[in-house]
This record gives structure tokens, C-alpha cells and sequence, in this order.
């Protein structure tokens, strides 16, 4: 796979799409509970992205260039956006979000037997503080030993993989309790698998490629679906030295389509020391960052941002009992990590006939399993 052509600016488009940008300030934050003010004067631009002229019908070309070239920027910048216009239903995505809420506020016992050892099946329930995200990018660089004693992260998980057989993972398995669990979150893992191709699509043209060159790579592809529950801290004594609720971490795959109920959700340009900020909140729009496949497959010209989700000022709020501690409420995201199919090979893409690949060729599968088991800690047999 070759990638040559340069890439040029998009013809204006015929439709009335407008591009709103966020300008944030970057800072040093002195612990995970953030409550001082921004220090430092660095600016990323998060665009917030209309994607409906790859989804809706009769829209040109040009229309969808547009779109593509503004996608790029943001994916050479700082490797996250925000989009609108994705045209899920709000009511699924409602329903799909209170069936989850119903099921984390389930007693313990009752989420326990959708438990199963990683290795053989690694979604389902995953409780408080079995996962250190930390350690699964420091399995790229072989320090997996050293990040393993990293505080854990204080979440518990759910999670879904893909149905087709093909794609070499055990049956379903899903919560008995709620009733309505089941049939939300299958509409709602193909609603959104539906829109990461539609994504893809516009990757490809970004790219200079053809419009369906990453559709080779999905027909049996290993998405999956993660809800976290973060649970309200009663106190800042509750949080570990260095603990988040979901440490610093970059994505593995090629994409991710995250919708979040608030602010906590933190971006480092992967800076030594990172350097973070805050990624606003968008209502009724999903937030979508870049993988670290999609990272190499670009030669690493796309980002992939290193990211986390701390326990924001804003949600520490003074309990009713005046003697009491301080409250940080209760926050969940939903996060689908569009991974492509686990026998594919990933070349990296090359712009120029001079250019020197930095990575060798992967087997998609491989890599996936590799930050996953680092990031439960698990080390993979030799």
C-alpha cells in the first residue's frame, strides 16, 4: 500500500455546513481532582464537525470534501474531534443510556457472573479496579513491569463485541437484568459501527485514497462496545496519589466514538511531561479521537492523543450535611472502539517515494491483545 498523492484544498461546498472551533488553554493540573486555575499559554483547536453530508442522501461530492479536509486537520493537530449531524437517534441513544445506568446500579452480585477471564472472552463485566489503562500504552514500548504498579482506575466496565462469528470471538454474552438491556445495546453497537464507516469513508478521502479503501479491512471487523460507570467519590482522602478515573492512556485501534454526560475527559499531545486539557462537553454530539492503528498506518502523521479522565472541579460538590465530606457525583460514558478485522495486516501508508516506513507491518489482531492484557494485567505467553 502506497500513499503519494499530496493533498489539496476541498472546492467550497454547496451546502450550508458550518465549522465551529473550541480553543482551549493547555495546563499543568496538580492532581487529578483539578481545582486551580489554567497555567501556560499553549492552544489546541478541537473542531466540532458536521458529518451528515456522509450520511444523508443527495449531497455532493464537494459537499463531502469539505468534510474530509476538515477532519484531516483535525487528525494532524491534535488527533481528537466532536461531530454532529450523525443522525442517531436521540431516543436510542437515551434508552440505550438508562438501560446501562439501570444495570451498573445493579447489586454486585448480580454483575458478577458476567465476568470471564480475559484471555478467552475480553468483554463483559470488568468491576472496581481490574483495569489500569496506563499499562497498555506502556506495552508499546515494552514497560508494562513499571506500570503495573500504577494505582487502579476507578471505574467499573461493561462490554460488547462484534456478533458475526467470523470475527473470532466467543458468543455473546449479555445481562439477564434490565429486560430492555439486550435489544438497546445491539441497536445501538450497529447504529454506531454504521457510523464509524461512514467515518472511515472520510478518512479515506482525506487521505487521497480510494472512498472505499478501509472497507477491505472491517467485513469481519473486532469493534466493541464499553460502557463505564464511574462511581461518586465521597472524598479527594478516596483518591490515590497519581489515580485517575481512567489514567493516561492513548486508544488502540483506529478509531473511537465516545459520548460522555460531562465535563472529565483530559488531552496531552503525548509531551513529556504531558501537558493537559480539558475537552469541552458537547450535548447530543459524540467525541471522536484517533487510535494508535490508525497512528502507524499514517506512518504517524495522524495522532493519536494521549488522554484520561480525571475527577473534575467542577463535579466536587459540598454533601447536604454540612459535617460530612464533599460529594463527586456519579459520571458514565459509552465508548465504541472501532477496531478493524483481527487477521489484517497494516502496512504503513507512505506520501512520498523517498518517505522511510517507522513501523514494522502488524497483524491487527495481535497488537489489539497485546494493550488490552497489558491494560488487565496480564502478560501474554512467549
Amino acid at each position: 500500500m502506497v500513499w503519494r498523492a499530496h493533498l489539496t484544498s476541498a472546492p467550497t461546498s454547496h451546502l450550508d455546513v458550518t465549522f465551529h472551533f473550541i480553543k482551549i488553554t493547555w495546563h499543568h493540573p496538580l492532581s487529578t481532582l483539578s481545582s486551580h486555575s489554567y497555567q501556560g499559554t499553549m492552544s489546541v483547536v478541537v473542531p466540532i464537525i458536521d458529518i451528515s453530508p456522509f450520511i444523508a442522501e443527495n449531497t455532493t461530492r464537494e459537499d463531502k470534501l469539505q468534510v474530509a479536509q476538515q477532519i484531516n486537520k483535525a487528525a494532524l493537530e491534535v488527533g481528537f474531534l466532536t461531530i454532529v449531524g450523525h443522525q442517531i437517534p436521540l431516543d436510542l441513544i437515551e434508552g440505550t443510556w438508562k438501560a446501562t445506568k439501570d444495570f451498573f446500579d445493579l447489586p454486585i452480585e448480580d454483575k458478577i457472573p458476567y465476568t470471564r477471564p480475559q484471555e478467552e472472552y475480553p468483554f463483559g463485566y470488568n468491576g472496581m479496579g481490574t483495569e489500569v489503562l496506563s499499562t497498555g500504552k506502556a506495552a508499546e514500548s515494552g514497560e508494562v513491569d513499571e506500570a503495573i504498579f500504577a494505582p487502579p482506575d476507578i471505574k467499573e466496565m461493561f462490554s460488547l463485541g462484534p456478533k458475526d462469528p467470523k470475527a473470532g470471538f466467543p458468543e455473546r454474552i449479555f445481562p439477564v437484568k434490565p429486560a430492555d438491556f439486550q435489544k438497546n445495546w445491539e441497536v445501538y453497537y450497529d447504529s454506531v459501527n454504521n457510523l464509524a464507516g461512514h467515518i472511515l469513508t472520510a478518512f479515506a478521502m482525506a487521505l487521497e485514497l480510494p472512498d472505499d479503501f478501509f472497507q477491505q479491512y472491517i467485513d469481519h471487523h473486532a469493534s466493541a462496545l464499553r460502557a463505564i460507570n464511574y462511581p461518586a467519590i465521597a472524598s479527594r482522602d478516596d483518591v490515590l496519589p497519581g489515580q485517575c478515573r481512567a489514567s493516561a492512556h492513548t486508544d488502540y485501534g483506529t478509531i473511537t466514538i465516545l459520548r460522555t454526560d460531562g465535563p472529565g475527559l483530559q488531552v496531552s499531545k503525548d509531551l513529556d511531561p504531558p501537558v493537559w486539557h480539558d475537552v469541552p462537553h458537547i450535548e447530543n454530539a459524540f467525541i471522536i479521537n484517533l487510535g494508535d492503528l490508525m497512528r502507524r498506518w499514517t506512518n504517524d502523521r495522524w495522532l493519536s492523543t494521549l488522554h484520561r479522565v480525571i475527577v473534575p472541579a467542577a463535579d466536587v460538590v459540598p454533601s447536604e450535611n454540612a459535617d460530612e465530606r464533599v460529594v463527586c457525583r456519579r459520571r458514565q460514558s459509552m465508548a465504541f472502539f472501532h477496531n478493524i478485522n483481527r487477521d489484517a495486516v497494516v502496512s504503513t501508508l507512505l506520501r512520498e517515494p523517498d518517505e522511510v516506513s517507522k513501523h514494522e507491518p502488524i497483524i491487527a489482531g495481535d497488537f489489539l491483545l497485546q494493550k488490552h492484557l497489558a491494560s488487565v494485567g496480564i502478560k501474554q505467553r512467549k
